[in-house]
């Protein structure tokens, strides 16, 4: 499954916000908001090519982007269980890749992403839950580990609604 979803983060921003800091016409700060694109299925067995599905969560994560001041955006690829270490090192690390490569493709600032791999160390499944080998189950159980957790906080511009109109 893919989601996208933003939840305020408090504290400072929040605070400045709830004190009601504005000038005449002025845009405030929403609290920060922290976008995470869940992404449990973007590549298949063994591949760091996005798919069509893929490139359509990428795109819904950009426009939430596009909503907010986000600042730093960190992309951390994984692999599944299979294979050899080094390979899913390499693997995660190809994924990540594309992912970058994909949002700067749709006018996201390379300069903005931080790319990390985690080959197979960080799995999304329990390690008994799909059993072992590598049989057609297993690879397809195993699927929520090959993945790019993407994920930006930013602020969103918010129109007070007590602030004073021109005339």
């Amino acid at each position: 499954m893919t989601s996208i979803f933003a939840t305020p983060l408090r504290g400072l921003a929040a605070g400045a916000l709830a004190l009601g800091f504005a000038c005449s016409g002025a845009l405030a700060q929403e609290p920060r908001q922290k976008v995470v694109l869940n992404a449990d299925a973007l590549f298949s067995f063994g591949s760091a090519q996005l798919g069509p599905a893929s490139r359509a969560a990428l795109d819904d994560f950009v426009r939430a982007l596009e909503l907010m001041s986000a600042g730093p955006i960190r992309l951390v690829g994984h692999a599944d269980r299979l294979g050899s270490e080094a390979r899913n090192q390499i693997l995660s690390e190809e994924r990540a890749d594309a992912v970058k490569a994909y949002l700067v493709g749709r006018g996201v600032g390379e300069t903005r992403m931080r790319v990390e791999s985690k080959g197979s160390a960080q799995p999304a499944t329990q390690a008994q839950a799909c059993g072992s080998g590598s049989s057609a189950s297993t690879i397809a159980c195993l699927q929520p580990n090959r993945r790019v957790a993407v994920e930006a906080a930013g602020t969103r511009p918010l129109k007070l609604s007590h602030a004073p109109q021109s005339p």
